[in-house]
């Protein structure tokens, strides 16, 4: 790992101390929240035109009156209405050019039907988004709540979901045209007094006659002219809704028509400062799809979907939005998502309900639990799910890494650690495999209590025989000749046995996401095998053996190495592997010296065709900065 140490200056910090959490400035990249009173934006009903099939709307969002120029992403809630045909709806950023749409989806919709979903959407070009209908004709509605920016706003917080309201417990369902007042900030079970939003599912039980729910912050004033989700007569229905916090720190809700029973859960909020999360929106991509990995979910069954450490998602990554849609369920059920718990414990409250031989898709926000992942667990019968992915929360600022180098000389304690920081990583080797960093442990501790949940990276190397722990190792697995690929595996299956028994448990109680530093050769080391026919192949079977390793164990895994720059595509990935791809492997690249990470993210600097997820620099030109700065890549 290379690494700049330079006078510590004021960023001292003792073993066993560490600095009070504090809010981060924002980084490019990341954006922050301004939830707006609910207003529709587009209602095609209104020209009699509808949608036809592979039709699209480019809607302009970001046109400097309500959501500023420039604005990420945008929340919006999407009605279909009176489609013709069978088809799904989908939203996205609105390309520069004939780009195909997206294999994603938002709304399922019969013929005849009324369906609603929340979607967060990144803003595409001209400041517009598009909603394209797949097949038949189709009126689209669509209302807006609020929008993101990298500007001052609001920051997420993500929570375990808890149960706000459900009337059935009171008997009385809430009558057609009359308004429900609802205490969500400030108030027990709810989200802090501050708070500027909330992220809510509301659902609609036993409705007696169609009829449609609105919710807002409570004004006093007339309710908006929005709404939210459309439930049919007799089944159940459910929605997110992000919605500000009103006078009171309460919101409101009213259904149009007949009664009906609402239940409402609380996923998080949003605050007013940067002590939370901020977003980054992505081009909505399909994540899994059981009708194609995996197969149905049975009653009580769960599915595990990792989100954190894979793809473009980077580990400390505290919550996701996804859009999760229910397939062919043999029976009525209902789906819950949540993050991923040590033990088995089931959160109450649900996040999509769905009748037998439906399709229904609802939006989450889901808060990531434990190894990365959110969980998705059916109550009845069977279902499929299909899971696409919007944007992902992490903390705001930047994160360190720190190793041996941050060691006392009697190398028994940590002399330094950085104050504040987003996430960080931190080396259990020093400097080549089988050797500790001695201060693992009180380092460990310090980067469990950040914002950000931590990771760890491994040495790994190829040195040949030598008078070193790696080298004695490397000629019992190798012996002293020309080596083979195979041995190499072996050696790299010898470097995993060693690893696995020292990682630790993170804060979440899973595993860590590991990182393999691929550096060098230098003269110095980390020392690979050079100057014969198949040292490449050798090398790269090393790195594959602790891949595979480190993979049979259940870990996510990474890797770090020098891009170099895009004109001199030398570097240390080709001269240690040569071309080799790893296209699925997150890519942790290295730049120095350099003053802002995400100058070198982007696929243009990806060493082995991965996704650039992280950044490091060494920025030597900041007075009294004494650690690597690692940026998440936009």
């Amino acid at each position: 790992m290379k690494r700049l140490v330079l006078p510590l200056a004021a960023l001292l910090l003792l073993a066993g101390l560490s600095a009070p959490a504090a809010a981060e400035e924002l980084k490019p990249g990341q954006s922050t929240f301004t939830a707006l009173e609910p207003v529709r934006i587009l209602d095609t009903r209104t020209t009699s035109t509808p949608v036809g099939p592979g039709g699209t709307v480019d809607l302009l969002v970001a046109d400097g009156l309500r959501v500023p120029q420039g604005a990420t992403a945008v929340v919006l809630n999407v009605t279909a209405t009176g489609a013709s045909a069978s088809t799904d709806v989908r939203a996205y950023p609105t390309p520069i050019g004939d780009e195909p749409p997206p294999t994603v989806s938002n709304l399922n919709v019969v013929a005849g039907s009324t369906v609603a979903n929340l979607v967060h959407v990144k803003v595409g070009a001209g400041g517009a988004v598009r909603l394209r209908n797949q097949s038949g004709s189709v009126h689209l509605v669509a209302d807006l709540s609020g929008y993101f920016a990298e500007q001052a706003g609001s920051t997420y917080v993500g929570a375990d979901p808890r149960r706000l309201l459900d009337t059935r417990d009171e008997g009385t369902p809430l009558p057609g045209g009359a308004i429900r007042h609802l205490p969500v900030a400030g108030v027990a079970n709810g989200a802090p007094a501050d708070a500027t939003a909330v992220v809510l599912t509301v659902t609609a039980v036993g409705a007696s006659r169609t009829t449609d729910i609105r919710v807002w912050p409570r004004r006093d004033a007339e309710p908006p002219l929005v709404s939210n989700l459309n439930p049919p007569p007799g089944r159940p229905v459910a929605a997110s809704v992000v919605v500000g916090v009103g006078d009171g720190g309460e919101i409101s809700l009213r259904s149009s028509a007949g009664t009906v029973h609402v239940v409402v859960d609380l996923a998080g909020w949003y605050v007013p400062t940067t002590a939370g999360s901020a977003f980054h929106p992505v081009t909505p991509t399909r994540l899994t799809d059981t009708r194609t990995t995996g197969g149905a979910l049975g009653p009580g069954e769960v599915l595990d979907v990792q989100v954190a450490g894979s793809g473009v998602v980077p580990f400390p990554t505290t919550a996701v939005v996804l859009n999760v849609t229910a397939v062919g369920a043999s029976a009525t059920t209902d789906v819950r998502a949540y993050p991923t718990p040590v033990g088995g414990a089931v959160p109450l409250a649900s996040s999509l309900n769905v009748v037998r031989g439906e399709t229904r898709p609802n939006a989450v926000v889901a808060t990531v639990g434990r190894d990365g992942s959110v969980r998705l667990r059916n109550g009845a019968g069977s279902v499929h799910l299909v899971v696409d992915l919007a944007g992902w929360f992490a903390p705001t600022g930047d994160g360190w890494d720190i190793s041996w180098p941050q060691c006392t000389t009697a190398g028994a304690t940590t002399s330094s650690l950085p104050t504040g920081g987003a996430f960080a990583v931190v080396g259990l080797t020093r400097s080549v495999p089988f050797t500790d960093n001695e201060c693992f442990a009180a380092q460990w501790g310090w980067a469990s209590g950040l914002p950000g949940e931590p990771a760890v990276y491994v040495n790994v190397n190829a040195p040949g025989p030598r008078d070193s722990a790696d080298g004695r190792v490397w000629a019992e697995v190798c012996g002293t000749g020309t080596p083979t690929s195979t041995c190499g595996h072996a050696y790299g299956e010898r470097i995993a046995a060693y690893v696995l028994p020292r990682l630790p448990t993170t804060p979440r109680g899973g595993r860590p996401m590991v990182w393999m530093d691929v550096e060098g050769p230098y003269a110095n080391g980390p020392f690979w095998q050079t100057g014969y026919a198949g040292a490449v192949a050798v090398n790269r079977a090393v790195i594959q053996g602790l891949v595979d390793g480190l993979r049979r164990a259940g870990y996510r895994i990474g890797t770090y190495s020098d891009r170099g720059s895009v004109a001199d595509p030398n570097n240390d990935w080709r001269a240690i592997v040569g071309q080799w791809r790893l296209l699925q492997m997150q890519n942790w690249v290295f730049r120095s010296p350099d003053a802002e990470p995400r100058s070198i993210c982007g696929p243009e600097h990806s060493f082995s065709g991965g996704p650039v997820v992280m950044a490091q620099v060494q920025p030597a030109t900041n007075p009294g900065v004494s650690y690597d700065v690692n940026g998440l890549c936009p």
